[in-house]
């Protein structure tokens, strides 16, 4: 379903960040390619989400560069970025008004591109909720909604994509789904999980652990 004819690169120098006085994390560099599959772990409040945020380009660095680039092109600018990128995390908000189906249409308006309505309805299926897409999301559960977020992030075919705790609010249905899905388009893509699960780790070809 998922394929992808790119061949992304990923490039981080020296990633600090700082609130105030306080440093939460410096001087991270790495290096991904495509079918690299990285797990940043560590104790609750060690970054995770922050770095996860700063390599999503929703938030601001204090120090470092992120680079994210495509075949042996020069590196996206940072506008172009979410035609590439799909993000999941437990803290990213969803329009309660709309149906899930319009909020996956908004998402592809706001990168710019077409929605892809057999794309669309098959990760509809895979996350068990096609005949429920046109229902209001104030009406779904979280682990719905859960589910409507990684529809937003795979609806694009993305060649990088980041995960922030993935399986948070999902029950097992939809850990399986979510694993599933991962593991398909891993191969093809550049994939980014924050996360201390050890079933999460396994889907993991890399570590970062944060001190």
């Amino acid at each position: 379903m998922m394929s992808i004819a790119l061949s992304p690169k990923l490039n981080t120098v020296g990633l600090t960040k700082r609130f105030g006085l306080r440093t939460i994390f410096s001087n991270i560099s790495f290096q991904l390619a495509v079918g690299d599959v990285l797990a940043i772990t560590g104790s609750n409040g060690s970054g995770k989400s922050t770095l996860v945020k700063l390599l999503a380009n929703v938030a601001e660095r204090t120090e470092g560069s992120v680079k994210w680039s495509l075949q042996e092109s020069p590196p996206l600018p940072d506008e172009e970025l979410p035609q590439h990128l799909g993000f999941v995390a437990p803290y990213l908000q969803l329009y309660s008004e709309f149906t899930a189906w319009e909020q996956v249409e908004m998402v592809q308006k706001l990168r710019g591109l077409p929605m892809k309505e057999e794309q669309a309805k098959e990760l509809f299926q895979r996350f068990g909720l096609l005949g429920r897409e046109h229902e209001l999301l104030r009406t779904f559960s979280s682990g719905m909604l859960q589910r409507v977020k990684f529809i937003c992030a795979l609806i694009h075919s993305p060649a990088f994509l980041i995960l922030d705790e993935p399986a948070t609010n999902l029950d097992q249905r939809g850990i399986q789904a979510m694993r599933q899905l991962v593991a398909d388009g891993a191969p093809n893509r550049i994939t980014i999980i924050a996360t201390n699960d050890a079933d999460d780790l396994t889907m993991c070809s890399l570590r970062l652990e944060l001190e």
